[in-house]
């Protein structure tokens, strides 16, 4: 199978979105969605820039592109700050709390400005959750961003591919 956007959206990130989504408190499941829900725009970028060059015209880098989706949905920048969080957590002297069995609950890297930190069920989200602390200073629910950049903003954003 050729990667195609929407080969590597419904091959990678929607199933690291539902592996994230059973166990919600787990910052490394979290990662691992929003490193693919990210990524999906340098594969959207490369493959329209071979394939089809008329769909990508109007980005002149994959900056433009990124930038672009951010406007269309303000959640892909905080999907985008933690796919590069993970990017530096060793080359900034990144920290984290592993649990068990190997779960993630919380990371911090000098000079991002930005946190991961688990918040267990209680009676506002049974199932847990990632919050994300921004650089501006305020915390985000980490779920509620991959939903939208997952579920809502890729299926409108992605063309329809012939077969």
């Amino acid at each position: 199978m050729q990667t195609s956007p929407l080969s590597f959206y419904h091959v990678f990130v929607v199933p690291n979105f539902e592996d994230y989504l059973r166990e919600p408190d787990d910052a490394r499941l979290g990662f691992n969605a929003s490193v693919s829900a990210f990524q999906l725009a340098d594969i959207f970028h490369a493959y329209y820039k071979r394939e089809q060059p008329s769909i990508i015209a109007r980005w002149k880098s994959v900056k433009d592109l990124h930038i672009h989706l951010t406007s269309i949905e303000p959640c892909y920048l905080t999907v985008q700050s933690v796919a590069n969080v993970y990017k530096h957590l060793y080359v900034r002297g990144g920290h984290y709390e592993v649990g068990s069995p190997g779960a993630v609950f919380g990371v911090s890297v000098p000079g991002t400005g930005i946190e991961l930190e688990s918040r267990w069920a209680d009676d506002s989200k049974p199932l847990g959750d990632v919050m994300v602390k921004r650089l501006k200073g305020d915390t985000v629910s980490l779920t509620d961003a991959l939903n939208r950049v997952v579920n809502d903003m890729w299926p409108d954003f992605l063309p329809e591919e012939a077969p």
